[in-house]
């Protein structure tokens, strides 16, 4: 909300300056059940690609000598897909814009959970610049495959912060390749980055987001 508070109070007559008041790249993902759960990821790794369709971010907590061990993870990875960007004081803004659709894989003591959904960002700098940064300021995302130990204490949740991140290929893809195999051995399925396409995440976060929007008038 404190999000969604500052840029109201940046528009003026149709137009507005968005700012950029983050120091540190944190995002928060919070269960919006009546006790709701926090789990927030400062990444230590965050990395994008530039590909035909989207921007993809990879973002984790764990290093990759981790991931690759797979030895009773704990720690989150976050893939966020760009997939437009908004134009300040052109793109209209609704509660359920969607320009972004989100995979979070939550490791809790090698058992696994894969989250998916969608919500709205503002990024900062262009992608071609070689840096981006990205202001979370909606989403929606609910648990879409588990290991059998994995109790999901979240769904529903929204995802909420700021994501700072460099250009570079191969280390995005590293930590793609490398969660996605993790993912499908825990789950003996392939899932995650090649579970499903981000327009089924995003046609899955409008109802949520709808929903949400719904329950705070």
């Amino acid at each position: 909300m404190k999000y969604l508070t500052l840029l109201a109070l940046l528009f003026i007559a149709g137009c507005y300056s968005v700012q950029w008041p983050w120091t540190i790249s944190e995002l928060t993902t919070s269960g919006l059940t009546d006790q709701p759960v926090k789990i927030t990821t400062i990444p230590t790794e965050a990395w994008y690609m530039i590909e035909p369709a989207q921007v993809s971010f990879y973002s984790c907590d764990i290093s990759l000598e981790e991931l690759a061990a797979g030895n009773k993870l704990s720690g989150q990875v976050v893939n966020i897909q760009m997939l437009w960007e908004p134009k300040p004081g052109m793109t209209p803004i609704e509660p359920t814009t969607t320009n972004i659709s989100i995979r979070l894989v939550v490791f809790a003591e090698g058992e696994v959970g894969v989250y998916g959904g969608g919500g709205f960002a503002w990024p900062r700098g262009k992608p071609e610049s070689g840096s981006v940064g990205l202001l979370l300021t909606g989403s929606s995302l609910s648990l879409i495959a588990r290991t059998k130990g994995f109790v999901d204490l979240l769904s529903p949740a929204e995802m909420l912060g700021t994501l700072d991140a460099k250009m570079n290929e191969a280390k995005a893809s590293s930590i793609r390749r490398t969660v996605s195999q993790v993912v499908t051995d825990a789950l003996g399925t392939v899932r995650w980055v090649n579970g499903g396409s981000p327009q089924d995440d995003l046609s899955l976060a409008d109802a949520h987001v709808r929903s949400l929007h719904q329950r705070q008038q």
